[in-house]
């Protein structure tokens, strides 16, 4: 597999991620000609993001009306990571060369082959995958708590579908029968991605997310998975994912 086509499979994974929260009765999910948002219905809590950006391929003059669009919605944005010089020109007024050099707090883009797993050794964790309404509830309750604190981006009772009928397999690890950590993996046709890797903070730097991810990434690629890709929030993070076997792209 080639560099690009690892990339876009990165990129892939970062637009099924944001799609699949519009899959709940109190979001709207919304595909319009050149790219698609997610956002809640009136009066109702969750996350908002435009993503699947398709202009690549359009004049410049209505590329910019494409992006003056989007940025007038004042919505997150997840613009291709293979976006065309011209288009992030003309959405973010600069050039490749005028990038300022990658900073520790910048994200990282990440991914796995099959046939570059490690062989992880058993670990003593209890970590379950979520199979029932109420594991997935407390699931939930962890992965808000954990990275909004508390705002519920992500439903306990309306995304119970992700695991219900679209393969996404949420995990928790316990500690002393408390739960402590979580990860989820999104499968897009063999295709997958990990994501909500965090552990509540009083009993970070303790192996925790480390063990939880290789318990996620194993299961992943025995049900048949041929790469898993991962966004790193910053280089201290995508350490843990290297020490995994995730190589940086």
């Amino acid at each position: 597999m080639t560099d690009r086509e690892i990339i876009q499979h990165i990129d892939d994974g970062a637009n099924y991620y944001v799609g699949l929260f519009g899959e709940a009765v109190h979001m709207e999910k919304v595909d319009k000609e050149f790219y698609s948002y997610v956002k809640p219905k009136a009066g109702e809590q969750g996350i908002s993001f435009i993503y699947n950006v398709r202009i690549n391929d359009l004049p410049a003059e209505q590329m910019k009306m494409v992006i003056d669009e989007m940025k007038s919605m004042n919505m997150p944005i997840w613009l291709s990571l293979l976006a065309s010089d011209e288009a992030v020109f003309l959405f973010s007024g600069k050039t490749a060369h005028e990038k300022p050099e990658p900073s520790e707090d910048d994200e990282v883009y990440m991914a796995m082959l099959s046939e570059e797993k490690l062989e992880f050794h058993e670990n003593n964790h209890k970590i379950i995958r979520v199979h029932t309404a109420e594991e997935f509830a407390l699931w939930a309750r962890m992965v808000n708590d954990i990275f909004t604190g508390g705002v519920s981006d992500i439903h306990p009772v309306n995304h119970f579908i992700w695991c219900e009928k679209m393969g996404v397999k949420c995990y928790i690890l316990y500690h002393d029968n408390n739960p402590v950590s979580v990860a989820a993996v999104m499968d897009n046709n063999s295709a997958a991605s990990l994501e909500f890797v965090g552990t509540i903070p009083e009993m970070r730097k303790k192996g925790f997310a480390k063990a939880v991810c290789e318990k996620a990434v194993c299961d992943a690629f025995a049900d048949g998975a041929t790469i898993i890709t991962i966004r790193a929030v910053n280089r201290a993070v995508a350490n843990l994912y290297q020490s995994i076997g995730f190589k940086a792209y």
